[in-house]
């Protein structure tokens, strides 16, 4: 008997399950604990039992924390979350929280409190007492771990988004103080600053101490402030208050310190096996520094912190309060921090221009805000559109619908602006700085110009009118579709002329899909109700082709092929990047001017209606004209599809260049008798995963085809001329080396039987013929500067041309000559990756201007 009834007791104990008790029992042992809790408070000036006073405490906040749990998932009535407020148990848990300092006693009460905020209880979120509890439960915690941070300011943004969907309970925790009487004279640094009042506004305070801080507590932080400007817009009080503090100022220098903070000597390096191709392939002699964006800790925190104001500004609907921050902005970022730090920048060896430029750049690659980026581009660039704060002032000051806080915030603004003025953008301005930089010997600091001017124009081309000169566009013809054509062709002919490539077409096709989509993301169309309307709004201005920054582009370009890769990179980004902008006319620059086509060839050419053409045989034709005043819609046609002429001194600078660097080509085509095959093989070698094959099929590929994918090494990931990876398989790394031409392509060599001796056939001798012909790639050239003709070293006139195709390894053409400081002397490797950069252009180019045509209908057929 005592054995069933071990085993029926036994089992009854362990399904034993915890029952649901009633809401008299849950208020019964809910009271018991808040009762321990008071007691453990009352004796807690016992030293000697801190630690069990804290084991205790802890236990006993579990114990409320469970209940509540247990009844907020039960229905109403909830008498313990009742009497929670009425018993304001919640201050015992603070005090026990601050005095005992104990990390699980923090996390338990953060628990406790998290959940009477979630219950919406009334007299708890809405109480001042809870208020001053919480408040002091964070502002007074000495347990600084990040979890216990991140709770903390989780409870703050709990608060945060009650107020914004409960404006009542805003009374609760916004406790302004009332002006004094008579008002006391403000100190120097609250005129500027607003007065710090901690005291009014708390919560606020204490979101801004933790906005700048990465992950969850950061996240909560920024949402939190963010909820809490928001709902200034229904509070005249607390708008006010915003205005009048020290809000704007806290923002603003807090972005400036973390500005401050970053490096301006940065160095970044590539991976450890990971240089792109078209880098390895040139002349780079330091390509462990040709990352174009800096990383670190610091940069993005400050990353974080911009993308929380344009956050703010995107979400705060107080017309006045925005305009408050964005004058602080003004003033305190950019007037004292970021235009002083251009200014002051040096380009000297490991000077700092480089890096203030690439931290610009990546600014406003960054944020899209319209007030932010126009408030920043204005100010650094000196439109005439935008004066400074304090010349603003006076016609503000008086206007009738500001309100006297707004004012007053202006009047601060002016007096701190005429006390700490410095060096102006209307004397040198961002555009000055960007002229000065094209200058510069540093191959750093250039690409990180032109990378500005190219974020700029792809970005914010709104501004590209204040950045590149430009003039109001002439009224003349519209260009007809006969003459897009003729100009098309002539851009093809160019390309063509450096490389004859059989899949020409699919390549282009390729290009015209990529311009279409940037055209069409690209295109501004200013709001008729947005107060911002920067660049023109009616038809695209003309660029004037004796602009200091474009006449230094044009400089930097007619030295493509003995400039680094990454300088002809980035400068014909910004070239693409002009012309894809809606606001900015063809004519001129890159196109010649409809007004200065030649049509005379169409005199000769006979009318294709056969009833025009009698009538002028039998002499009337002014008769017909009487008769049929409307043109002839098939004349119409002729006339567009008819291609004119022009004139070399009508030729576009860009033209006029491009066709410069085409005859160089054109003259080592016949210097080199290979150079051909040299420019195919390295084309194919940069563009070998554009569409990757199987081996099995390889063999068959098609003259349209590219060739089979393969890399250089596992762990590489190297980019083609216009920046997309390139894989080389490692098994055909000794044999496809850079600049080799593979079999299967068309033209080659290596096709024909005659040129297949057998010694190159033979594998005993491949190691002997590959490194002769590394050597002589990267042997130096020296470019004469009035012929332009290459130079060879006595070891390059001894070599052998046209034995074979293997090339120089990465590995090996890193121990290339460098370039001389006038930048005439090159490897043939350089030169011929630069050509490929310089056929891939054209034809990207070519393709923007005809996508031009069709997306904004530049040409057409005119009556």
């Amino acid at each position: 008997m005592d054995f069933w009834s071990r085993l029926v007791g036994g089992s009854r104990n362990i399904s034993k399950i915890p029952r649901t008790t009633t809401p008299v029992e849950r208020l019964t042992a809910f009271k018991r604990s808040c009762n321990a809790l008071q007691q453990i408070w009352r004796t807690s000036n016992s030293q000697s039992s801190e630690l069990a006073a804290t084991v205790h405490a802890r236990s006993c906040i579990d114990r409320l924390n469970h209940v509540l749990s247990d009844e907020s998932r039960g229905p109403a009535p909830h008498p313990c979350l009742s009497y929670a407020s009425t018993s304001q148990i919640f201050v015992t848990v603070t005090k026990l929280s601050i005095t005992y300092r104990d990390e699980g006693l923090v996390r338990s009460a953060t628990i406790f409190f998290n959940t009477l905020i979630d219950a919406e209880v009334d007299g708890v979120v809405d109480n001042r007492v809870f208020s001053r509890a919480l408040v002091d439960l964070v502002r007074r915690n000495a347990v600084h771990t990040e979890d216990v941070e991140s709770r903390l300011v989780e409870l703050l943004f709990g608060v945060a988004n009650n107020i914004r969907l409960r404006p009542n309970i805003l009374t609760a925790w916004f406790i302004p103080k009332q002006p004094e009487l008579p008002e006391r004279e403000l100190e120097e640094d609250e005129q500027f600053a607003g007065v710090t009042r901690r005291d009014d506004f708390p919560l606020f305070y204490l979101l801004v101490d933790y906005v700048h801080r990465e992950g969850r507590t950061g996240d909560f932080a920024r949402t939190g402030l963010l909820y809490l400007i928001d709902s200034a817009t229904r509070s005249r009080i607390l708008e006010k208050w915003m205005m009048e503090s020290d809000l704007a100022t806290l923002m603003a220098t807090g972005l400036g310190a973390l500005y401050s903070q970053l490096s301006r000597n940065v160095r970044p390096t590539f991976a450890e096996g990971n240089v792109p191709t078209i880098i390895a392939l040139s002349d780079e002699n330091d390509i462990r520094r040709n990352v174009p964006t800096p990383t670190g800790a610091d940069f993005e925190s400050f990353m974080s912190y911009l993308l929380f104001w344009q956050d703010t500004i995107d979400h705060c609907r107080s017309k006045e309060v925005n305009d408050t921050l964005l004058d602080h902005f003004q003033v305190l970022f950019l007037q004292q921090l970021l235009y002083p730090s251009l200014l002051e920048s040096s380009d000297v060896k490991g000077g700092s221009t480089s890096a203030v430029l690439t931290y610009l750049c990546r600014i406003l690659e960054s944020i899209d805000q319209p007030e932010l980026i126009h408030r920043t581009l204005n100010f650094l660039l000196a439109s005439p559109t935008e004066t400074e704060p304090a010349m603003e002032v006076s016609q503000q000051a008086h206007n009738k619908h500001m309100s006297v806080s707004r004012r007053k915030s202006i009047d601060l603004l002016a007096a701190f602006t005429e006390e700490h003025s410095g060096p102006s953008p209307s004397l040198f301005n961002l555009a000055d700085l960007i002229l000065m930089s094209l200058k510069s010997q540093n191959k750093e600091t250039i690409v990180a110009t032109l990378r500005l001017v190219t974020v700029i124009l792809r970005r914010h081309h709104s501004f590209a009118g204040s950045l590149i000169k430009t003039a109001q566009p002439t009224s003349g013809p519209q260009r007809s579709v006969g003459a897009l054509n003729a100009e098309i062709k002539n851009y093809i002919s160019l390309a063509t002329t450096i490389f004859d490539d059989p899949s020409i077409n699919d390549s282009y096709q390729n290009y015209s899909k990529d311009a279409t989509l940037i055209l069409e993301s690209r295109l501004f169309i200013p709001s008729p109700r947005s107060s911002i309307l920067d660049g023109p709004t009616d038809q695209p201005l003309d660029v004037r082709v004796d602009d200091p920054i474009f006449k230094e582009i044009l400089n930097l370009a007619g030295n493509f092929f003995a400039n680094s890769v990454t300088v002809n990179l980035a400068l014909t980004e910004v070239i693409a990047s002009l012309a894809s902008s809606n606001l900015v006319s063809l004519n001129k620059w890159l196109l010649v001017d409809p007004s200065d086509y030649d049509y005379e060839a169409e005199k000769s050419i006979p009318l294709s209606n056969s009833r025009t053409a009698e009538n002028e045989e039998d002499g009337n034709t002014a008769e017909t004209d009487r008769r049929n005043p409307h043109p002839d819609p098939l004349e119409i046609i002729r006339r567009g599809l008819s291609e004119p002429s022009w004139s070399e001194e009508k030729s576009t600078p860009i033209t006029k260049l491009l066709r410069k660097l085409v005859s160089q080509v054109e003259q080592w085509q016949s210097e080199i008798p290979d150079f051909d095959i040299l420019v195919a093989a390295r084309r194919d070698l940069l563009h070998l995963d554009d569409a990757p094959t199987e081996p099995s099929t390889a063999a068959s590929r098609q003259t349209s085809q590219p060739p089979v994918s393969r890399s250089v090494q596992p762990d590489q990931a190297p980019l083609s001329p216009r920046g997309r990876p390139v894989n080389i398989a490692p098994e055909a790394a000794s044999i496809m080396t850079p600049g080799s031409l593979p079999r299967s392509t068309v033209g080659s060599p290596f096709r024909e039987p005659a040129l297949r001796t057998p010694d190159s056939r033979d594998p005993s001798r491949r190691p002997l013929l590959t490194s002769d012909f590394r050597r002589r790639l990267a042997s130096p050239y020296r470019l004469d500067s009035l012929t332009g003709s290459l130079i060879p070293s006595d070891s390059e006139r001894n070599s052998t041309v046209g034995n074979t195709t293997e090339t120089a390894t990465t590995e090996d053409e890193e121990d290339r000559p460098s370039l001389s400081s006038e930048g005439e002397t090159v490897t043939l490797g350089h030169i011929l990756t630069n050509a490929v950069v310089l056929y891939e252009f054209i034809l990207e180019l070519t393709a923007v201007i005809q996508a031009r045509a069709t997306v904004f209908e530049e040409a057409g057929f005119s009556s």
